[in-house]
């Protein structure tokens, strides 16, 4: 009996030595994707680790994206896809810089980030935050003529995010010789982002139309922007021709008279007086005009007319002065006549 606390105390220490004192490990946390297997554990005290927590532009996991871990020299040291958090671990990284490349977005809707180094250092596993941009929107802008529908080429067209300001993100498309131009659209939503189109200069020979045309780009998605375009007014008669620089015809050779007062006509304007005397009556001669004149022949200028004038004077001139001979001589034989009877009477006597 005196020897029992005896037993029971060695029986302790034989169990305190075999047992030892109690430990709790805590599990390595997984990655949230698949990973290589050679990195599957928790990083060494000597290695380095990269958490990567990808996301869309609104702030939602991006799941199924896809990236690789590449030396200097471009080899592949690891790659792996994000889960259904979005997040994808790497561990047992040697320490130093490592390009990290997405090579799939995981969506149709979001694009990819380009190519960027990282430094990783022992210890924690380096957290790098990924947003994926919306996919483009693919625009085509059309102008056309409002009556015809066929396109205008040399139009010029503003685009703008209809929320921006100061036109921050705005460009101009030019229309090319069928009308359209393209261009993608950023996208910042994945209902879409709205875009204005504005006319800022119209085609040649067409009226400027200010009014805004809305866009709405979805990613991935094509949209189209159309415009019309009204003619300007035109002439209701257009010219035939240029005027010739010479006139088509020669000038005739002498100007037409225009009065007969000036050049003549032929014609005499009046019955004309001629030379008289105390024993002679005056006489009067009216030639007459042609009934029709040659075609192209020079205007008359009165010498016909004046020739046959001076010929009737001349003649009456004769007449008159022989006239006055004829009767001077009957005049003195009368005298000389009465004078003998005169002076036969006085011998008589």
């Amino acid at each position: 009996m005196k020897h029992r606390p005896l037993l029971f105390t060695a029986l302790a220490l034989t169990g305190a030595v075999l047992t030892g004192p109690v430990t709790t490990a805590t599990a390595a946390p997984s990655p949230s994707a698949e990973a290589p297997k050679e990195q599957a554990g928790p990083a060494s005290a000597d290695k380095a680790g990269l958490r990567i927590v990808k996301t869309d532009p609104e702030g939602q996991p991006a799941p199924g994206a896809a990236f690789q871990l590449l030396d200097s020299a471009g080899k592949t040291l690891a790659e792996g896809k994000t889960g259904s958090d979005g997040t994808l671990a790497f561990f047992d990284i040697t320490p130093g810089v490592v390009r990290l490349k997405e090579t799939a977005s995981g969506s149709p809707l979001l694009g990819t980030v380009p190519d960027q180094d990282v430094v990783v250092t022992p210890g924690e596993p380096k957290v790098l935050a990924i947003t994926d941009p919306y996919q483009s929107a693919g625009l085509t802008l059309k102008v056309t003529d409002k009556a015809t529908g066929k396109g205008l080429p040399g139009a010029i067209v503003n685009i703008a995010p209809k929320e921006a300001k100061d036109d921050k993100g705005a460009f101009t498309l030019t229309t090319g010789p069928d009308g359209t131009a393209k261009a993608p659209l950023p996208v910042g939503r994945k209902a879409g982002s709205a875009y204005t189109a504005t006319e800022t200069k119209a085609p040649d020979g067409y009226r400027l139309d200010t009014t805004p045309v809305e866009i709405t780009a979805k990613p991935g998605a094509e949209t189209t922007a159309a415009l019309t375009n009204t003619a300007t007014s035109k002439p209701t008669e257009e010219p035939t021709g240029k005027p010739t620089a010479k006139p088509t015809g020669d000038p005739t050779t002498q100007p037409t008279p225009t009065t007969s007062s000036s050049t003549g006509t032929g014609e005499p304007t009046g019955t004309p007086s001629s030379s008289s005397s105390p024993d002679i009556g005056t006489a009067t001669s009216t030639p007459t005009a042609p009934d029709a004149k040659p075609e192209g022949a020079l205007a008359h200028t009165g010498a016909d007319s004046t020739n046959g004038w001076l010929l009737a004077t001349g003649g009456l001139l004769l007449a008159a002065g022989g006239g006055a001979v004829y009767a001077a001589r009957r005049r003195k034989n009368d005298e000389s006549e009465t004078g003998t009877g005169q002076h036969r009477r006085t011998d008589d006597n």
